[in-house]
């Protein structure tokens, strides 16, 4: 009788351990700036196969010819799914937060910081820099999609 008595505070416990934190509402932006233009830079210097074309990478990202929602649609030359696109846009939006709740600048994101030259305020990236500097044409489109996110309001 001890040892059942003893399990139990320990099941509640346990139980009280795998429950979920509440979610996080996470930033909104432009969609149509993501669109037009964090989506191409996305497509063209991240969403490599060997990158963050794979779905076991944090910042997994779906791209034409390579990674899709649909399995059967992988590797095919066809514009992303609005749903796909919609999943890339939270994967930009997730890496906004922090810097969003501790009210810093968003450059840093680390989906601005990382792929930024350390010689030009970058925080380093794995495979090298993927931008040598902030006045990158591509890199400004990224942080313009960036500047548009904001938290959402309390209900």
């Amino acid at each position: 009788m001890t040892g059942a008595r003893a399990a139990g505070p320990l099941a509640i416990v346990a139980g009280c351990a795998l429950e979920p934190p509440p979610p996080v509402p996470l930033p909104v932006g432009d969609a149509a700036v993501f669109v037009a233009q964090a989506e191409p830079v996305l497509e063209r210097h991240c969403a490599d196969a060997s990158c963050h074309a794979d779905a076991d990478r944090a910042f997994a990202l779906y791209s034409p010819g390579r990674r899709r929602a649909d399995p059967e649609r992988q590797f095919l030359h066809e514009p992303l799914t609005a749903d796909e696109l919609a999943a890339n846009a939270r994967a930009v939006a997730g890496f906004a937060l922090d810097p969003l709740h501790a009210g810093t600048a968003i450059d840093a994101c680390l989906v601005l910081c990382k792929p930024l030259a350390v010689t030009a305020g970058g925080c380093g990236h794995v495979p090298g820099p993927l931008f040598t500097g902030a006045d990158e044409r591509d890199y400004q489109a990224l942080r313009a999609y960036l500047a548009t996110l904001r938290l959402p309001e309390d209900p």
